[in-house]
């Protein structure tokens, strides 16, 4: 049979519908994509226990292989680097709001937050001493709230660079606020035996600097009319959260180790709607955004939203890592995600390449845990879905490691096993598409080409705007005279290609961009 993923070739938020159910235009489903929705009376018996059990089994090998599983050693090391480079540049951004009359009071208290930087630390950063970083919840250059304050700002210091504002900047320099924000991270409403942290979203969404970032993180969430996380509800959050743990903890040892060592806080929060939303940032170090269903807390799938969690342990680690690193990732704009209709960075190619195998992996280990049929049947089909859209994307992640220059890569040397692992897990799931009854394999393989035929346009519509996309799949290509029309080859298929007019780049490039460049005032307003 022809495998689902090809065995020798992503801040961030995902909204995730129940296995079974298509959701137009939410998170993976954003794409044309179809979900087959098995028949428990198809002609084929479903897999065997032994044979659901041995996928599982090697699914938990693949997860004991997880390329950023460092030593603690090397993760000592890591933190210990976000450490010293987040110090450096509070130290900075201290150190220009000090000069401005009439901030010193404000700045003096910010800084009392870090011990090395209190008491003008922040004027003698090259007289500082080397410093190791703690634990997650005991390290303040982890805090989620200190962080989107320094952040804050940082930001209005650099947009009025020429001739800086007091009262502007005053804004981010509020010490009573700024301790009732951090009073949310230190007191969470209450803490998983784990010891992380469960605070009520609708929360910090009231906070006029945090409210930017959740709103960056999860534009959905909270809003007018969504339900509020009272008590009762927040308690059987904890509850369904506490089960989801101790499965990741059964199943993947290692990943628990380090969702547990990277978050200190989890932003949660209920919805009306069946899909639910995970979410982080870099900007929000130490925390995630966790919106859950009710349908999900009612349904109990603690295998659900254990993927799901490891999905953003990932995406923690993996920035944590690469943010750490003295040489950064390229931040050109050159490759197209199937997962997105945008161009994206390297960078967050990695992130999916990484993370959604690591989360199909834990939801196959799940497998063998799911009693009923009909819901294994959805589950099945919901790995092979997911997974589909990994088969163009790891040969462009691939592709573009290759590009990276040697300090780069040099620096940042285990990000060079990300393609390879996520290849064998896609193996695997080919695997599971092999045991799928004919009809609902020759569905899901004709997915697969949609899902490389879209791509294909995708890419086309790039080229037409004067882009220059990367992706190893793509072959010959040649614009007609117009302008308006490109003719393609990608993964051995010719396209003919039109311009269409509603293609324009979304949201999350022109944020991103903007970013970048540093000049986002909307943003600035926006707080």
């Amino acid at each position: 049979m022809t495998p689902l993923g090809n065995s020798a070739s992503q801040p961030t938020k995902h909204n995730v519908p129940m296995p079974g159910k298509v959701v137009p235009n939410s998170g993976i489903f954003a794409r044309d994509a179809t979900l087959i929705r098995p028949k428990t009376n198809s002609w084929r018996l479903p897999m065997s226990a032994s044979r659901i059990q041995q996928l599982a089994d090697e699914a938990r090998l693949l997860l004991k292989g997880n390329p950023l599983m460092a030593s603690s050693v090397s993760l000592q090391r890591v933190a210990t680097r976000n450490l010293l480079k987040r110090r450096f540049q509070y130290g900075r951004t201290l150190a220009a709001a000090s000069k401005l009359a009439g901030c010193s009071a404000g700045v003096e208290a910010l800084s009392g937050y870090f011990p090395d930087l209190a008491d003008g630390g922040y004027t003698r950063l090259p007289e500082l001493p080397p410093a190791v970083a703690g634990p997650v919840g005991a390290d303040p250059y982890r805090s989620s709230v200190l962080a989107a304050w320094m952040g804050a700002l940082a930001r209005s210091l650099e947009w009025q660079a020429a001739r800086p504002d007091v009262q502007v900047v005053g804004r981010y320099l509020q010490p009573d606020l700024i301790a009732a924000d951090l009073e949310l991270e230190r007191q969470p409403a209450c803490r998983l035996s784990c010891g992380i942290g469960l605070v009520h979203i609708e929360s910090p969404a009231r906070s006029r600097i945090m409210q930017a970032l959740l709103r960056q993180c999860m534009p959905d969430y909270p809003r007018p009319g969504y339900p509020i996380t009272d008590d009762a509800e927040l308690d059987r959050i904890a509850d369904h959260l506490e089960k989801a743990f101790a499965l990741i903890a059964d199943l993947d040892e290692y990943g628990h180790q380090r969702l547990i060592a990277g978050l200190h806080t989890l932003y949660v929060g209920v919805r009306r709607e069946p899909q639910c939303s995970f979410s982080s940032s870099n900007e929000l170090p130490g925390s995630a955004l966790i919106v859950l269903s009710r349908e999900r807390l009612c349904a109990g799938d603690h295998a659900a939203t254990a993927a799901q969690l490891l999905h953003e342990a990932g995406n923690i680690l993996l920035g944590f890592y690469t943010t750490s690193a003295a040489a950064s990732l390229p931040g050109e704009f050159q490759y197209v995600s199937p997962y997105k209709k945008d161009l994206q960075t390297l960078e967050s190619i990695l992130h999916t390449a990484y993370t959604i195998p690591w989360e199909c992996a834990l939801r196959m280990a799940c497998l063998s845990t799911e009693t009923d049929p009909e819901r294994r049947a959805w589950k099945t089909a919901f790995i092979i879905a997911y997974a589909a859209r990994q088969v163009p994307l790891i040969d462009i992640a691939r592709k573009g490691i290759e590009r990276l220059g040697g300090d780069v890569l040099l620096d940042l040397p285990d990000i060079a096993a990300i393609p390879s692992w996520s290849s064998r897990i896609l193996f695997l799931v080919s695997q599971l598409l092999a045991e799928e009854p004919i009809a609902h394999r020759q569905a899901h393989l004709a997915e697969r080409q949609r899902v490389l035929d879209r791509q294909a346009w995708d890419i086309g519509q790039m080229l037409l705007r004067g882009k220059e996309p990367i992706d190893p799949r793509m072959g010959r290509r040649e614009i007609d005279d117009s302008g308006d029309n490109v003719s393609l080859w990608y993964d051995g298929k010719f396209h003919v290609i039109a311009k269409t007019p509603d293609h324009a780049m979304g949201e999350d490039y022109g944020h991103y961009a903007a970013t970048i460049r540093g000049n986002a005032p909307s943003q600035m307003e926006a707080i």
